[in-house]
């Protein structure tokens, strides 16, 4: 089964009031990345990263357990085309030891388009993409701004996280089941062995993450249900049942229903679960095959029950 679902958006825009700054590097939190951020920024709390809301701008850090070669070459012209951006340009620079590349491009959302640069870095293990945004109304210079950001971005690896859920609006506890693996930006993944290696089937797993930006949301069932037919890794989705569940003072939907996995084939059962507040939505979701349904759906509603807000 393909076991590791991208519930957010990697180079999303998040707006945030502003009243942060350095003129040192300082830790991104939820990574081993430094950084020194431009002037009025400030910790967002949607993601790894930082924002400026009266310009609309953010610096998004994404950290993925994959090869750098991989992960560039779905930077290429053709790869950002088959995606809806346009690249401007692109460089590479000297870090450290190794190099890193320099990209722009632009990229249209919502109705309005926006122009970002991203430098992405790693090795044969991991890589990071640092990412900044703006309208492409803004001006030069606090493009400018953000690039010299996203270049002056540094990996360390013997900084130490306080935990997978550092810097994250929420708290989960794991269960008797299932244990933190891994996390990417504001989504986090457990998994029955607490490791997740990329590319292999991890077994049984569970997602929660967190919406990527403010969303306006009509009616939530609807939206709960879209954002459940609309999985990645499965097809042919029947729902079996739904109920409104209320947890840490919000209100939600659970849809419990199967499914096939896209891959392999296999019949699958998907635990659904949406909570809403104000601005967006926390989403949850576990999938298991559909022969161990009765062991991991109580364990799966255990991990709801275990989600608490700051």
């Amino acid at each position: 089964m393909q076991k590791f679902l991208l519930i957010c958006s990697l180079l999303g825009i998040v707006a945030i009031a502003p009243t942060w700054a350095s003129e040192k590097p300082v830790k991104v939190p939820g990574t081993k990345v430094f950084l020194i951020p431009p002037a009025g920024f400030e910790p967002a709390d949607q993601f790894s990263g930082f924002v400026r809301k009266d310009l609309s701008a953010s610096l998004a850090v994404t950290e993925i357990h994959g090869p750098y070669d991989q992960v560039i070459n779905s930077f290429s012209k053709g790869e950002l085309a088959a995606k809806g951006m346009n690249l401007t340009a692109s460089s590479v620079i000297p870090m450290g030891k190794g190099q890193a590349s320099i990209i722009e491009f632009t990229q249209s959302a919502s109705g309005k388009k926006f122009k970002k640069v991203a430098c992405i870095f790693g090795d044969q293990s991991n890589t990071t993409i640092v990412t900044g945004a703006m309208p492409d109304s803004g001006s030069n210079g606090t493009f400018d701004s953000l690039r010299e950001a996203v270049k002056g971005a540094r990996f360390d690896a013997s900084a130490k996280l306080g935990s997978l859920d550092e810097g994250l609006p929420f708290t989960i506890a794991d269960t008797k089941k299932f244990k933190k693996a891994t996390r990417l930006q504001n989504t986090l993944l457990f998994t029955t062995t607490g490791k997740a290696e990329p590319g292999k089937d991890n077994g049984p797993l569970f997602v929660v993450g967190q919406s990527a930006g403010d969303v306006l949301i009509e009616n939530r069932q609807s939206f709960a249900r879209e954002r459940l037919e609309h999985t990645p890794s499965l097809k042919n989705i029947t729902i079996d049942k739904t109920n409104p569940i209320k947890q840490s003072g919000l209100d939600g939907e659970e849809f419990l229903a199967q499914g096939v996995d896209a891959q392999d084939g296999v019949p699958t059962y998907v635990f659904h679960t949406m909570l809403f507040d104000k601005q967006g939505y926390y989403i949850f979701q576990g999938l298991c095959p559909v022969s161990e349904r009765a062991v991991y759906e109580p364990e799966y509603q255990k991990l709801v029950k275990n989600f608490q807000l700051h």
